[in-house]
């Protein structure tokens, strides 16, 4: 059974400073963003992607997804703090999102599926909660060894996500290495 990230280390999260660590304004600089979408962040964590899409969305919505309550209560803080007022948390089960069919213009999926149990179910999932015409993103951890990050055994191996994309039947439009650490698959719904 996978692991979750502890909630009493959220901070290693939230630092910058990770030698692993992704710039959240590079990865919103590669993704298909228009000021006034709604992304859902599943598996946000403490809010490292969620609060500074919210401020990139300033007529839009961004849903901080988790399955800890007290990571969504850190996303909670972080906003606050910031002054960000759109963003709505959810609890969630591992993979079964509580928001409506065609609710999202884009899901990022950030170094989600080496902590899920069913990739395959959650990946359905997700296919459900976005729109026509929307995407899905995901990006985990590069399946090598480094110092930062998760133990090389639960990574997520890209052969292993375009798999997994194959049993939704949608298009992969980009492949692309972000940072040093980390790939990135954006898909077309």
């Amino acid at each position: 059974m996978p692991t979750k990230f502890p909630v009493e280390r959220a901070d290693v999260l939230l630092s910058k400073s990770d030698p692993g660590a992704v710039d959240p304004h590079l990865l919103i600089a590669e993704l298909p963003l228009r000021t006034d979408m709604t992304v859902a962040d599943i598996g946000s964590g403490p809010g490292y992607f969620s609060v500074p899409l919210a401020k990139y969305l300033y007529d839009g919505k961004v849903y901080a997804i988790d399955v800890q309550q007290g990571m969504l209560d850190i996303v909670v803080k972080q906003a606050e703090a910031v002054r960000v007022n759109n963003i709505e948390t959810v609890l969630s089960k591992e993979a079964k999102i509580p928001l409506d069919d065609a609710s999202v213009d884009i899901a990022l999926l950030s170094n989600v599926f080496h902590e899920t149990s069913s990739p395959t179910r959650l990946i359905r999932d997700v296919e459900r909660i976005v729109k026509k015409g929307g995407w899905i993103v995901i990006m985990e951890w590069k399946k090598e060894e480094m110092t930062a990050g998760p133990p090389l055994k639960e990574r997520i191996a890209l052969e292993d996500v375009e798999k997994l994309i194959d049993k939704i039947n949608l298009p992969i439009k980009a492949r692309r290495t972000i940072g040093k650490s980390r790939y990135l698959v954006l898909v077309e719904k």
